[in-house]
């Protein structure tokens, strides 16, 4: 991203912030700061995006997909009290998941599984490029043709939740804010959690055109869901295009919230 638009994306978080926002600051070299988050400017973004749910207090997050944690930092920056449950699968990130727990004492949790409609195990796709980016689908050649340099490098078994069942575990019984970025798996997270979805407030979820297989209407079936379970639609953000089509959104991160 061109540095303009990282220092604009800075500035504008910590407006919302209404403070200094040195943990977004760009300009920090990370070797300094081990609890600077892992991307400074995705964390920017997702202050922002959750600010625009307007939401007047988020206890619980719900962080699937967790990735290293700067989700539920931005989170933490605009309601410092809440507790966070971060979902992560891929065994590379859990070192610095339980570091990023542990200094947060009890308030942040962290579940080493993934989700999906029914408990058990499932095969984790990694990317040869990208060793934090995984999924449970396979790498279609959609993807591969919107993402030429993806190769699935690895794969393993890992432990699967529902959402139900791993917030009935760790005592979780409403969600203020519930986000999902699993790589195309989004619909099977959420028919694990019919009963959580009930008890949830918001979410952020991204959803991909490229990561099922001939299923180009996932958007439309994600906004039918949402919409039959509650939701109104705050927000809709184009996240990335194909190479080849740059006016051709492929991934797309719905906001929406209960009125």
């Amino acid at each position: 991203m061109h540095v303009c638009k990282k220092i604009a994306t800075y500035l504008r978080s910590a407006f919302v912030q209404g403070g200094a926002n040195l943990r977004g600051l760009p300009l920090i070299p990370k070797s300094l700061w081990a609890s600077a988050p892992h991307n400074r400017t995705a964390y920017n973004e997702f202050v922002l995006w959750i600010h625009r749910l307007h939401l007047p207090h988020v206890t619980q997050l719900v962080d699937v997909g967790a990735n290293h944690g700067d989700f539920s930092q931005a989170t933490e920056a605009l309601y410092p009290q809440c507790k966070a449950l971060l979902v992560e699968p891929l065994p590379i990130l859990h070192p610095e998941l339980e570091r990023r727990c542990a200094e947060r004492a009890n308030r942040w949790q962290l579940a080493k599984c993934a989700l999906s409609r029914e408990p058990g195990t499932a095969t984790l796709y990694i990317d040869q490029e990208q060793d934090a980016i995984a999924s449970l689908n396979a790498f279609s050649e959609d993807y591969l043709q919107a993402n030429p340099n993806s190769r699935s490098s690895q794969t393993f078994e890992c432990k699967v939740q529902t959402l139900d069942g791993l917030c009935a575990e760790q005592g979780i019984r409403k969600i203020d804010l519930l986000k999902i970025d699993v790589e195309g798996f989004e619909f099977e997270v959420l028919e694990g959690g019919k009963e959580m979805l009930q008890s949830t407030e918001s979410l952020i979820v991204e959803v991909s055109l490229v990561r099922r297989p001939g299923d180009v209407d996932a958007l439309e079936r994600m906004l039918t869901l949402l919409r039959s379970s509650g939701f109104r639609l705050v927000e809709l953000l184009p996240s990335y295009a194909a190479p080849d089509q740059p006016w051709l959104p492929v991934e797309f991160n719905i906001l929406a919230r209960r009125s």
